[in-house]
């Protein structure tokens, strides 16, 4: 079985599962079902992202992240991991249950409209979201704000220019009148 992601490609196969990653310089990985130690997934909803994690016996782990489309994919692959490797700790993980400051949009909002420390804090405190997705919203939200930064300096600039060009030429008539 073979299931489309967001940059990578999930086969769930007799033996194990190989996650197929399309990004520049990532590879491929294999894993036998005797080498996963857990199963974590989320299915995809209106503003949370769905995601299935890979553990080894270290505690580290592969994302596949997946769109909504894929959902019932998803729930067929973890059907069928679970008949192969019935002991295997799989947990579903509920997006509806987490605190609302986890959720991407309050994430999002706060850190382009409000406090953009707290809001990278908050993404980079939760661990719901992989290195990469981390590093590109922290350049993003950077991105955002040295934009507003230029924006408003050209915009002052242009105002106290204008509010300068004024004074002079009511300067030139009061001189005028002398």
């Amino acid at each position: 079985m073979s299931i489309k992601g967001n940059s990578q490609e999930l086969y769930v196969g007799k033996n194990g599962i190989v996650l197929a990653d399309f990004r520049l310089f990532a590879s491929n990985k294999k894993y036998k079902y005797e080498e996963i130690e857990k199963i974590e997934y989320c299915f995809r909803s209106a503003t949370e992202g769905g995601y299935m994690d890979f553990y080894d016996s270290y505690e580290h782990f592969d994302r596949f992240s997946f769109s909504q489309s894929a959902n019932e994919s998803i729930q067929r692959a973890v059907d069928y991991i679970s008949d192969r490797r019935p002991d295997l700790n799989i947990e579903k993980h509920e997006a509806s249950a987490d605190p609302f400051y986890t959720k991407k949009m309050f994430i999002v909002l706060l850190s382009v409209f409000c406090s953009w420390p707290i809001g990278l804090i908050l993404c980079w405190c939760t661990g719901k979201r992989t290195m990469r997705e981390k590093i590109l919203f922290t350049v993003a939200v950077i991105a955002i704000h040295i934009c507003f930064y230029v924006f408003w300096t050209w915009y002052t600039q242009i105002q106290i220019s204008s509010a300068m060009n004024e004074i002079e030429e009511y300067t030139n008539h009061i001189l005028n009148l002398f």
